[in-house]
């Protein structure tokens, strides 16, 4: 009785999870109104207050979740990740899938030892495992599409210069350059278009476009623009000069990731050959083997070899992290 009510709820809460990963959110509709009310509250402001476009959505649809999420700092970091990633959930709705995930993965290995010491132990490696793997998830989303924005912006600068040095003015050239490019660099800039034909300013449109993204380097592209446009200068020599550095730094990453291949090999095989290991000699020997999972001590050697095999995979792959 207890195995099938833990099984409809784990079912119950995947369902939840995955209705709401595939159910469109409000949050992001991006329409000209709301674009307007953004540019209507930013003329409003001080000037003492930094320029942004960027909107403030509802945290939750739930007013409770609202309430307890608020303005923390953590709600903050997820509504960004959020943004960067291109992923259309609000921040409730993201904490309730990390929380479902946690839940899940937590029921499912107590239920099945059937174990109270070594239960416990896995359950709560499950249910961490299960609360982080939506945020790690996330971060990759966000950095793969951090960095085809920036080996987009190699191709961008140039066109955008060319356009430039035929007489176009910012905007038309940024219009004509950015329909050579392809998403995700294309919808940011068409976001950016959209900002400026609804009354915003550049160097307004431009920080927003650079909060959404997340780039340093189109962070060091908008700085150079914005400093042109503020001191004078050859706009068309310094966007080539930009890209220039980013074709540089973009060779560089490519040389880091030729030189560490054999150790990100290393840490892939080390990672994934206890577990084949694991199991061949369970198929060889299973009377010896399976033991491990029948009785309360194996059932904990095997938890702990699970925890550290998970630890020293996440510390290889912070050792080979290398910021370029």
């Amino acid at each position: 009785m207890i195995e099938l009510a833990a099984a409809l709820f784990v079912f119950l809460a995947l369902g939840m999870g995955v209705l709401l990963l595939l159910a469109p959110s409000r949050s992001s509709v991006d329409s000209s109104d709301e674009r307007l009310r953004s540019l209507n509250a930013v003329q409003h402001e001080p000037d003492s207050a930094p320029p942004s476009l960027e909107r403030r959505p509802l945290r939750s649809s739930m007013p409770a979740l609202r309430r307890v999420l608020g303005n923390t700092a953590w709600a903050e970091r997820a509504a960004t990740d959020l943004l960067r990633a291109n992923i259309k959930l609000r921040v409730g709705e993201y904490l309730l899938v990390r929380v479902l995930a946690g839940v899940a993965m937590a029921v499912l290995p107590f239920v099945l030892l059937q174990s109270h010491a070594a239960g416990l132990i896995v359950a709560g490696v499950g249910g961490i495992v299960g609360f982080m793997a939506p945020a790690y998830y996330v971060r990759f989303v966000r950095d793969r599409r951090v960095a085809r924005i920036e080996a987009q912006l190699i191709e961008f600068l140039p066109a955008l210069g060319s356009s430039l040095r035929s007489g176009f003015a910012f905007k038309p050239a940024v219009e004509a350059a950015a329909l050579q490019v392809s998403a995700p660099l294309g919808d940011e800039l068409g976001t950016f278009l959209n900002d400026l034909n609804l009354g915003a300013d550049s160097a307004t449109a431009l920080q927003d476009m650079g909060d959404r993204v997340g780039s340093r380097d189109l962070d060091v592209v908008i700085t150079a623009i914005q400093v042109q446009r503020t001191t004078g200068g050859n706009l068309p020599e310094i966007l080539d000069a930009a890209a220039s550095a980013l074709r540089d730094r973009e060779r560089i990453r490519g040389e880091v990731k030729t030189f560490t291949a054999q150790q990100r090999m290393t840490g892939l095989v080390l990672s994934v050959y206890p577990v084949l290991v694991g199991l061949l000699l369970l198929a060889i020997m299973p009377s010896v083997w399976s033991k491990l999972f029948t009785e309360t001590a194996g059932q904990m050697m095997l938890a702990i070899a699970v925890v550290l095999q998970v630890v020293g995979f996440l510390a290889i792959q912070r050792a080979l992290k290398i910021e370029v």
